[in-house]
């Protein structure tokens, strides 16, 4: 970013926190409003209450809109419960169409139907199109908004029509036919440089990349990253053209889908955040926790049958966290590495096989190396007998190797069975791993131990 415009935007915002100070409350709606949308929507959220409400009673709700569409939706949720509901129509009717419709879907029925029937026909009709599609649906996730133009019109018709339009956030026009079905697309770059009688049948490009409103949101993701789209026409089953999705709501589905697939990873819900209250994150995480200690004490018990062998090599009990943190790491980042690809892409059977063959020869090369590594490092640091330093370098291959394979194969067995791959989340690998290895490190010292005292 600009170090200019960083300096300049300190300067205001320093001025409108003196402005709210000083109860200047014209000349703070003034400079605010002169901010970039995005810039209100920060300097909004860093307010406490009392002046959040200030700025709330002294912006019009067509000012406010723009602001509400730039954050998150657990902060609409929290600033729309101390609004009257007629602030929030009219704050709805001003919003584009897919941010109203996204709030609606965020709140309860009970609270969204009211609102909805009090907007205006026109904004009422455009949302309502886009709440009766599946949430992973094209049509959920596209524009109402767009602009449409006849094979006739002439350049200079449709300027004018533009120039008398309230939208300012056109980059395409859509040339349509008697039927409204999509024909060809003409960009604004093109039609500032034609002639002012040239008609958009002469402009228009008629090799179009559009999606059915049923599709899977994933593929239209797929289009626009491949064909380096800014917007993507939606089309009915009739070929009707109804919505456009744009390249930056795209964006932030992945983002949103990437941080859901991290969370379940980790063993946490979507919809957490750092805003999020502490008794709620506590009660997100506390169930797994519970869980793992129940494991840790069960692991007690896979010991117990090693203790007698074992009693008389306690520095074995040293390089217990050494095996089950190698074995988990390589466990979570061939988890990491899976579900990244199977998010990317579809993964077939070839694919599977193909992956899970690359992990378990990674798994192979990296358990050696770390086997060797540990081997001489045993042995020079604790001045341990070769067998022993033997066993801990085997053990750390072995256990570096299950890790790896487990981490692969688990994201691909649940696919399988047609759950979410994030369902493979980060403790039920390193909980598996961690048993597996165990076994392995003891059942290892107990076959080796022998040839060590012999």
């Amino acid at each position: 970013m600009n170090p200019t415009y960083i300096r300049q935007n300190d300067e205001i915002t320093s001025r409108l926190r003196l402005s709210l100070a000083s109860n200047e409350i014209q000349q703070f709606i003034f400079t605010f409003l002169s901010l970039h949308v995005s810039d209100q929507a920060t300097f909004f959220l860093e307010l406490n209450e009392k002046n959040r409400e200030t700025i709330l009673k002294s912006l019009k709700p067509s000012e406010f809109a723009g602001i509400f569409q730039e954050l998150s939706l657990d902060d609409r949720r929290h600033i729309v419960a101390y609004l009257d509901s007629k602030y929030v129509t009219e704050m709805l009717n001003d919003m584009v169409s897919i941010e109203a419709a996204a709030f609606l879907k965020s709140i309860s029925r009970r609270k969204a139907v009211p609102l909805l029937n009090a907007m205006q026909p026109e904004a009422r009709t455009k949302v309502e199109r886009i709440l009766k599609y599946p949430v992973n649906s094209s049509g959920a996730l596209m524009h109402t908004e767009f602009q449409t133009v006849d094979l006739a019109d002439t350049v200079d018709a449709v300027l004018s029509r533009l120039r008398l339009s309230n939208e300012d956030n056109y980059y395409f026009l859509y040339v349509t036919n008697q039927d409204l079905r999509l024909i060809g697309v003409v960009s604004i770059h093109q039609l500032l440089r034609a002639r002012s009688d040239s008609k958009m049948e002469m402009l228009m490009n008629t090799n179009i990349i559009s999606i059915h409103d049923h599709a899977d949101q994933t593929n239209a993701a797929d289009l626009i990253k491949k064909y380096d789209l800014h917007e993507l026409p939606v089309t009915n089953q009739d070929g009707i053209m109804i919505g456009i999705m744009k390249v930056d709501d795209v964006l932030d589905l992945l983002e949103e889908r990437m941080t859901q697939r991290i969370q379940n990873i980790a063993a946490l819900k979507s919809g957490l955040s750092f805003s999020s209250s502490t008794f709620r994150l506590v009660s997100q995480r506390l169930p797994w926790l519970i869980g793992l200690t129940v494991v840790g004490f069960l692991m007690t018990k896979i010991m117990a049958p090693f203790i007698a062998s074992l009693e008389h090599f306690t520095m074995l009990a040293l390089f217990i966290p050494v095996i089950l943190g190698m074995s988990g790491n390589g466990g979570i980042q061939s988890l990491s590495v899976v579900i990244r690809r199977m998010s990317v892409s579809p993964v077939s059977g070839k694919d599977s096989w193909y992956l899970l063959g690359k992990e378990a020869g990674i798994g192979v090369l990296t358990g050696f190396v770390c086997g060797v590594f540990a081997t001489v490092l045993s042995s020079l640091l604790l001045d341990s007998s070769l067998m022993f330093s033997m066993i801990i370098g085997l053990a750390l291959f072995v256990s570096v190797l299950f890790g790896t394979i487990t981490g692969a194969i688990l994201p691909l067995i649940v696919k399988r069975l047609n759950i979410d791959p994030a369902i493979a989340s980060g403790p039920v690998v390193t909980t598996l791993t961690d048993i597996v290895a165990l076994l392995i490190y003891y059942s290892v010292a107990t076959l080796l131990i022998p040839f060590a005292t012999s």
